[in-house]
């Protein structure tokens, strides 16, 4: 099949990106087009947070050597296109004269490494934000042609874009999703919840009005079953908008728990008044683990740490409960866990979980501020 030109494939991969609105499937679909419209036979791309730990998050077409053991060698450790990215020193789509990672799948599965030996990279980036690397390679080729970097060069700036248009979506989403929450937390408690208690009242005073004993269970059962329906529904408004939030992260967290019998402790440096969205998101985080804490933990204590240094808020959870086998491949599928990620990741956090059966659990957080 005939590839198409050079104009043709930056053409289609821009209307490819202009439609999507999710980014690990917006990569999957830009990486096949480059890679089925290119000279490039294979192609892959991490995400790099803040602190250089990388992510596979995109691949197609990689070499056997290159996907054995859930793509091993492009999972673990590190390699000099990461450290330069890191370092800065990787501005533009560049020739990588030496892979560890190829060299070591190489080494070990040398017959299935398709002749692949050399890739060439560059900086996914949107204005003076990077997210990650795009790498190519095609077999038998040590250094690509200035033509293929530079096609490389401007695919990787559509991509940026792509990456950054759909964060700051997200991210309106998530503003509304939270305002339409507080919304609805208002009517329920202004209107619902005000009516469940004048039920309550009103029971409770016909319950002393009367001695006929039927009567009298009758307004008892209305009063007990009001004040269940009074209980969850607040428990609802809590989960909608938290209760106190308005006074600050930390007193809203220690009513919470105060709710779940609890003890939380709590210290705090430098922290000050953080955006909503990521006082909301930071506040579900912590909330998803001190209800884990009470559902599988164990314990009634969980420390509690809020630390700010320049732009970066560190968040550490911390139980001393039961644990878990974190090496166990289903330990981070939980709901919860995944809800605790999804929301790290709608901030540009890197949540980490380390728990050891009978020696608790303790859960980081990093989020650029």
């Amino acid at each position: 099949m005939e590839k198409p030109t050079r104009l043709a494939l930056l053409k289609e991969i821009a209307e490819f990106l202009n439609e999507e609105t999710e980014t690990y499937s917006m990569l999957q679909g830009a990486l096949k087009s480059l890679i089925d419209g290119s000279e490039f036979t294979t192609g892959w791309i991490f995400f790099i947070d803040e602190v250089g730990q990388h992510e596979l998050v995109s691949y197609i077409n990689l070499p056997g050597a290159l996907e054995k053991n859930n793509c091993q060698y492009m999972c673990e450790g590190t390699c000099w296109c990461v450290q330069a990215y890191q370092n800065k020193k990787l501005t533009k789509a560049s020739n990588i004269i030496n892979c560890s990672r190829i060299n070591l799948a190489n080494r070990a599965y040398h017959e299935e490494t398709d002749g692949v030996t050399h890739h060439a990279t560059v900086p996914l980036r949107s204005g003076e934000e990077q997210f990650g690397l795009l790498n190519v390679a095609t077999p038998h080729t040590k250094r690509y042609s200035e033509e293929n970097l530079e096609l490389l060069e401007s695919v990787a700036l559509q991509i940026g874009s792509a990456i950054k248009r759909i964060l700051l979506t997200n991210q309106e989403k998530e503003a509304a999703r939270i305002s339409e929450r507080n919304r609805l937390a208002r009517d329920l408690h202004d209107s619902v919840n005000q009516m469940l208690f004048s039920v309550k009242l009103t029971a409770h005073a016909a319950l002393g009005m009367t001695q006929e004993e039927v009567s009298r269970k009758a307004f008892q059962v209305i009063e007990d079953t009001s004040q269940q329906a009074v209980n969850e529904m607040r428990a609802l408004i809590w989960q909608l908008k938290p209760v106190g939030l308005e006074q600050g992260l930390v007193n809203a967290l220690k009513q919470y728990s105060e709710l779940l019998q609890l003890e939380l402790l709590v210290k705090v440096e430098g922290l000050i008044k953080l955006p909503n969205l990521i006082e909301e998101n930071v506040y579900r985080i912590v909330q998803e683990a001190i209800n884990n804490t009470k559902k599988h933990g164990d314990t009634t204590q969980v420390k509690l740490n809020l630390i700010q240094k320049l732009d970066y808020l560190y968040v550490t959870i911390v139980d001393f409960g039961k644990g878990f086998d974190a090496t166990h491949p289903n330990s981070y599928h939980s709901h919860g866990i995944n809800n605790m990620k999804q929301r790290s990741k709608q901030i540009n956090g890197k949540l980490m979980i380390e728990s050891q059966p009978s020696k608790g659990t303790q859960i980081y957080i990093t989020i650029p501020l």
